[in-house]
């Protein structure tokens, strides 16, 4: 058969042919337990795939509502499934604000209660009496009144004592010997008269504040007494402040020394995690790339930067909520009425107005969304009330820095949270003062002053107090929430219009242009550059857009890639055609994924032009979202979702009505086998199930072009093959597709071309079959001797394979298996399988022979070697 066909290969225009050996992954499918089911599948494939319904792409309102609620249940079900993380994030803010409550009140500026001065005030308090010549009696009863009340009494010499306790334990002198007494008698003269008069020596330590008054008030309840006779009789000393002044009150609101100053700050405490919590779900779906797949699917960018913020706003309404809710149930002067508490909901719409633009902008600084979380939360509170509680406190009038404080606060009004806080405290002052001069105010009306003659009797503190109160909260002046308000909203204005500058990569190019001088960055010269990459970089260089566009569905001229000075993507041309599967081959890190990154839109290209389905991707990524489907390397899938789901969501992206999506997700699964796994969430399913439902992602829509970037990894032998029969009915439809893989065998098969890319550089290109006859360098047949047969006999094989094919090279030799390499490629196949199957019938211990050509996973390891 091999001769006939070498014989007339001129007249049947074949031009090269080549022989493989059976794989163990094809034993594995043939000999597999379903086989039968597997073979009854690929003939049911063809109709499968010809029944898929297509795509109804709607537009205007019809698909702008589509697209919307795909993005509504792509959020409402990862919130539903993380109820528990959501339930934290609804709660936490009503449990902060329970905890700042409660100790609330016992603080803040209220007139100062009056205070008993007795021993009682202090722990275990110690007496010390000194008996002299007490003729009076005095000592009997102070020592009386003292055990009466049950207080530890001891006698001896007050100075010597004190002295001695003093220099062995002075902690204990200071806390527990407060007072003590001694009892004398003094000659006191009177006229011409002397005579003896009973005195008392009352001893106080001077550290506790009112030790005098409680040290006299002890030796005149004795004195009563004992006069009186009267146990039960007694002098009762009371330290009663007078009330603070307005003067005070101004002072101590203004720096706020009150409940509603704290309960403002904690509040805003609270929010610093409520609000960071937003991050995690933008940073896990930027680092998934399940983001850019579903822009990749059609999403236009403004829907979904505005259902992301609608949905995240609307929960974060309810968190507002539930905290007003709980203040109010304190009914806490300041925050109980309902002009009070809209008040603080305004503040907090405006904030969350300033801090979801900047939530979502931090969103790209970070790969894990804990980290984000953490991150952003200290960012915040440093930020945010850290500098709010610096800048207060040099604020004061004594450290005379009001030149300085009020510039940077100012500046730190664009802080969202500084914002926030400032915003509840100037609420909270401008309420405590309108407070305080309206019962000012009512008392001057009482004795017949007007507010003009009252605040001329007051200090000038509480007349610039209570006369700036014109405009009352939202006023722009000190103590006004209008600079906040009108902070917050600028802030989220500008922070969202950075969002679509930044999305439309307006931004981005000017930057790199002013980083690298303005100097475009060209690919770099390859000298060693293989003719058939060089003889098709040349044919698409020559070629016009116009002329690229008509022929081809894929092409690229001079496709070049730069991360800062480093070359990932150098200079590549191609162009692939409709009923063409291409295949980029290379190890990790050769460029493949940054090529496909930058033909879906990931990324952008340095230098060169792309054209698909005659689109310019520079210039009209959007347009072909539209044809192209994408399965990149790692599954761009949100956890939280099932595969029907997930389906579901991308289908309403491509403009199908629900009841179609459902329908398609069902076919889908059926072609691609996972039917039984549709309704699991994506974090229960296994690897290469996952491949799968990112495959049946790419295919929603009937895309002209498809991008496969490693679709088989993580499937087992059995899939990949059933997986590659789908490619291949695909492409057979028609299509256009460009894949990568690291099972070379599957390269093999599908694809109509392929290149092997080395350090962003086409090292190869043209289809299997050439370039194993241009490089993989003739043949390779194995030997399998009978494990009884000696070492003699091995030595008249290796005897025979020289004398009948010289030019065979011995590779390896084990104890049962001799493997050769023949790199003459114009050696026969016929000639080649003459000569060992006659071996094989006159030398009986040859047990079994294989013959074939070298494998494409071969020539791709000697390619890369090579170039290295």
């Amino acid at each position: 058969m091999l001769k006939q066909l070498e014989s007339q290969s001129r007249k049947l225009n074949v031009h090269s042919y080549g022989i493989s050996l059976t794989t163990l992954e094809e034993v594995f499918i043939r000999a597999g337990a379903q086989h039968s089911q597997e073979v009854g599948r690929h003939h049911a494939l063809s109709s499968e795939v010809d029944n898929l319904p297509k795509p109804t792409y709607t537009s205007g309102m019809r698909l702008i509502a589509s697209q919307c609620l795909a993005m509504y249940l792509k959020r409402y079900i990862s919130m539903k499934r993380s109820w528990v993380l959501w339930l934290i994030h609804f709660v936490l803010p009503t449990i902060f604000v329970l905890l700042i409550m409660l100790p609330s009140w016992l603080i803040g500026i209220t007139d100062l209660p009056p205070m008993p001065l007795t021993l009682s005030e202090y722990e275990a308090p110690i007496t010390l009496i000194e008996k002299g010549d007490d003729m009076g009696g005095n000592y009997q009863s102070y020592k009386r009144s003292l055990l009466q009340e049950g207080y530890r009494v001891e006698h001896g010499s007050i100075v010597e004592k004190m002295l001695r306790l003093t220099r062995v334990s002075p902690n204990i002198v200071r806390k527990r010997y407060i007072v003590g007494a001694s009892f004398n008698s003094s000659e006191i003269s009177t006229l011409d008269l002397h005579r003896m008069w009973p005195t008392i020596n009352v001893w106080f330590n001077n550290d506790p504040y009112h030790s005098p008054a409680v040290a006299l008030g002890v030796a005149l309840n004795a004195v009563l007494q004992k006069i009186t006779n009267c146990s039960l009789c007694s002098i009762q000393f009371v330290n009663h402040p007078f009330p603070f002044s307005e003067d005070t009150q101004v002072t101590n609101i203004a720096k706020g020394d009150s409940k509603g100053e704290q309960i403002a700050l904690y509040t805003t405490f609270a929010f610093v995690f409520t609000s960071c919590f937003y991050i995690m779900f933008i940073v896990r779906e930027n680092t998934c790339k399940s983001k850019h797949l579903q822009f990749v699917a059609g999403t236009k960018i403004p829907i979904f930067w505005l259902v992301t913020f609608v949905f995240d706003f609307i929960t974060y309404i309810l968190v507002c909520l539930l905290t007003l809710t709980t203040l109010a149930c304190f009914q806490e002067d300041g925050f109980k009425t309902a002009e009070d508490l809209s008040r603080f909901l305004v503040i907090l719409i405006c904030f969350g107005w300033a801090f979801f633009p900047m939530i979502y902008i931090a969103a790209y600084f970070f790969k894990i969304p804990a980290n984000g979380f953490v991150w952003m939360c200290a960012v915040c509170f440093c930020a945010g009330i850290l500098s709010f509680q610096i800048i207060k406190i040099l604020k004061m009038e004594d450290l005379n820095l009001k030149h300085v404080t009020d510039p940077v606060h100012y500046v730190m009004l664009l802080v969202p949270h500084y914002s926030l806080a400032s915003a509840l405290s100037e609420s909270y002052i401008t309420f405590s003062f309108q407070k305080l001069c309206e019962k000012m105010f009512k008392i001057c009306a009482q004795v017949g002053l007007d507010e003009n003659d009252c605040l001329k009797n007051v200090s000038w503190t509480v007349m610039d107090a209570c006369g700036n109160l014109e405009g009352s909260y939202y006023k722009w002046e000190e103590h006004g929430i209008g600079r906040n308000i009108l902070f917050s909203c600028i802030v989220g204005l500008v922070l969202f219009l950075l969002i679509f500058l930044i999305e439309y990569d307006t931004i981005s190019r000017p930057l790199k242009l002013l980083i690298f001088k303005c100097k475009p960055q060209y690919p770099a010269e390859n000298s060693d550059e293989d003719f058939d990459v060089a003889q098709e970089r040349s044919r698409i260089r020559n070629m016009t857009s116009d002329e690229l566009t008509s022929s081809y569905d894929l092409a690229v001229k001079d496709l070049t890639k730069y991360y800062k000075k480093f070359l990932a993507v150098n200079g590549l041309s191609v162009g692939v055609k409709r009923y063409e599967c291409f295949g980029l081959l290379g190890a990790n890190g050769a460029g493949k994924t940054t090529t496909f990154k930058m033909l879906t839109g990931d990324v952008r290209m340095t230098y060169g032009e792309g054209w698909i389905m005659g689109y310019r991707i520079r210039k009209e990524m959007r347009k072909i979202h539209k044809v192209i489907g994408y399965c990149p390397q790692f599954d761009a899938l949100l956890d939280e979702l099932t595969a029907l789901e997930t389906i579901v969501m991308f289908s309403l992206i491509k403009g199908f009505r629900r009841s179609d999506a459902s329908c398609l997700a069902e076919k889908l699964a059926d072609i691609l086998d996972f039917r039984e796994h549709l309704n699991k969430q994506v974090r229960q399913m296994s690897g290469g199930n996952k491949r799968k439902l990112s495959a049946a992602v790419a295919l929603i829509g009937d895309p002209t072009v498809l991008f496969f970037d490693e679709p088989t990894s993580g499937m087992d032998p059995a899939t990949k093959h059933f997986f590659k029969n789908v490619i291949s009915k695909i492409r057979d439809q028609g299509k256009c597709i460009i894949l990568t893989s690291h099972g070379l065998e599957e390269c093999e098969t599908l694809c109509t071309r392929l290149a092997i890319m080395v350090d962003g550089n086409f090292r190869c290109l043209g289809s299997v079959q050439h370039l194993k006859n241009k490089f993989a360098r003739g043949c390779t047949f194995t030997i399998k001797v009978k494990k009884e047969s000696k070492a003699v006999t091995t030595q008249v094989i290796e005897k025979y394979v020289k004398d009948k094919l010289p030019m065979a090279q011995l590779r390896e030799k084990h104890e049962d298996l001799l493997i050769y390499s023949i790199s003459d490629s114009n050696v026969p196949w016929s000639a080649m399988f003459g000569i060992l199957e006659k071996g094989r019938r006159t030398i009986n211990e040859i047990e079994d022979y294989s013959l074939g050509q070298g494998s494409l996973e071969q020539f791709s390891t000697h390619c890369r070697y090579f170039y290295h």
